[in-house]
């Protein structure tokens, strides 16, 4: 069966050495839903041939390069929409990471083989797929997750349950980590991160959901993770470009169901908009005096910031019914009940951090991951009423509150 326009692959060579390798269209040849497209020997021929629409792919034969070329940067720049993979037999450590760190769609090492290069195309239909599979951003939620202090369990009830969240939608969840100064997700999951939020907030203005998915980590409970490196550089900005940051919420919005968001305790104005962005809070304490009145503090803010009460709600960690304090003395301070309770049980959890994997993971039967598998359920049913309730409410929120 004939493969309609939508379905086929345009595909063109950018000779960067200037000479023209016919092996490209050999290999290309017959490839079901592929078109070989157009091919140039320099970039700025290449460009002028695409005016109006540019190739789905193009592939950038470097062979016989002893140099990375400047224009390389500018050429993937020039063409957001498409897949720019590179080509050489080189396997220079350097060559190989500077091709890492562009917004390049990969490497494809020479000769060029058929059989490889089905494979890359394989991938790139999936990606494709993956893109044109939009998410409105009324049916998406951010959700908040920040603490009344330092130790309360901000960061480990924000992996868990974006872990919990992840297994009733696989891959529809992503978790960013935006705890200040040390983001330690990475450290939770057992991640290194290969590409922190400072690689979107450079790339903001080409933002799409092919390149994010490029960006962001896959881990194994199919949950998508954004990390972040820890900043201990007394002269760098503590505050992310404010203007970038609302440009990727916008992109993770349309790309995710879940917008989990680790942002910790670092009261600043950056907290603030954050918690404007968001569409729910999660307060996470405990009864203990100082998280009380730290809580007068934090609900003060939220009052400062027009925050809606509805998009706050109170999570007490570690939470038994021998201490002094009660539920009801966080419900004098926020007028309203206590959303959940999640049990003390400090020794599943504190193994499963040291070994980098989620509750579920080392304690599957335990109280704790119990709850927040309950806590992720009834969090996704309410998902969908809260996001058509106060749709009408969010448009001009982006461009009055970060640009």
């Amino acid at each position: 069966m004939k493969a309609s326009n939508s379905q086929i692959i345009n595909v063109s060579v950018l000779h960067g050495n200037g000479t023209p390798n016919p092996h490209y269209r050999e290999v290309l040849a017959g490839i079901n839903d592929l078109k070989f497209w157009q091919e140039a020997r320099d970039p700025e021929t290449f460009l002028s041939l695409y005016q109006e629409r540019p190739p789905d792919l193009a592939l950038v034969d470097l062979d016989g390069a002893s140099t990375f070329p400047d224009w390389l940067e500018s050429l993937i720049a020039r063409l957001p929409q498409t897949e720019v993979m590179v080509c050489s037999h080189s396997r220079d450590p350097d060559f190989l990471i500077r091709v890492m760190k562009l917004r390049a769609g990969g490497f494809i090492p020479l000769p060029l083989k058929r059989e490889e290069f089905l494979g890359t195309l394989e991938r790139f239909r999936a990606e494709r797929a993956e893109k044109e599979k939009h998410h409105e951003p009324d049916d998406s939620q951010i959700l908040v997750v920040t603490g009344s202090k330092g130790g309360v369990g901000t960061t480990a009830v924000a992996t868990n349950l974006a872990v919990a969240l992840a297994e009733i939608m696989p891959r529809e969840v992503i978790l960013v980590d935006l705890a200040r100064p040390f983001p330690q997700v990475g450290q939770f999951l057992d991640l290194e991160c290969r590409h922190p939020i400072k690689d979107l907030v450079e790339s903001a203005d080409n933002l799409d959901p092919m390149f994010l998915k490029k960006i962001v980590q896959k881990h194994k409970s199919n949950l998508d993770v954004l990390l972040n490196h820890p900043d201990y550089r007394l002269e760098s900005p503590l505050v992310p470009d404010l203007s970038a940051m609302g440009k990727i919420f916008t992109a993770l919005r349309s790309s995710y169901n879940w917008v989990v968001v680790d942002l910790g305790v670092w009261l600043d104005p950056f907290y603030a908009r954050v918690l404007q962005e968001a569409d729910q809070i999660l307060l996470v304490t405990e009864l203990a005096l100082p998280d009380l009145q730290n809580s007068k503090i934090i609900k003060a803010l939220f009052r400062d910031q027009n925050l809606d009460d509805h998009k706050v709600k109170v999570i007490v960690n570690r939470y038994t019914k021998n201490y002094a304090l009660g539920l009801k003395d966080l419900e004098n301070i926020f007028f309203q009940p206590v959303f959940y309770t999640l049990p003390s049980e400090y020794l599943p959890l504190i193994e499963a951090i040291n070994q980098g994997e989620p509750l579920g993971e080392v304690a599957p039967r335990s109280n704790l991951w119990r709850r927040l598998r309950e806590l992720a359920a009834e969090l996704e049913a309410q998902r969908k009423p809260e996001t058509a309730k106060h749709s009408a409410a969010r448009p001009g929120l982006l461009r009055r509150v970060f640009l």
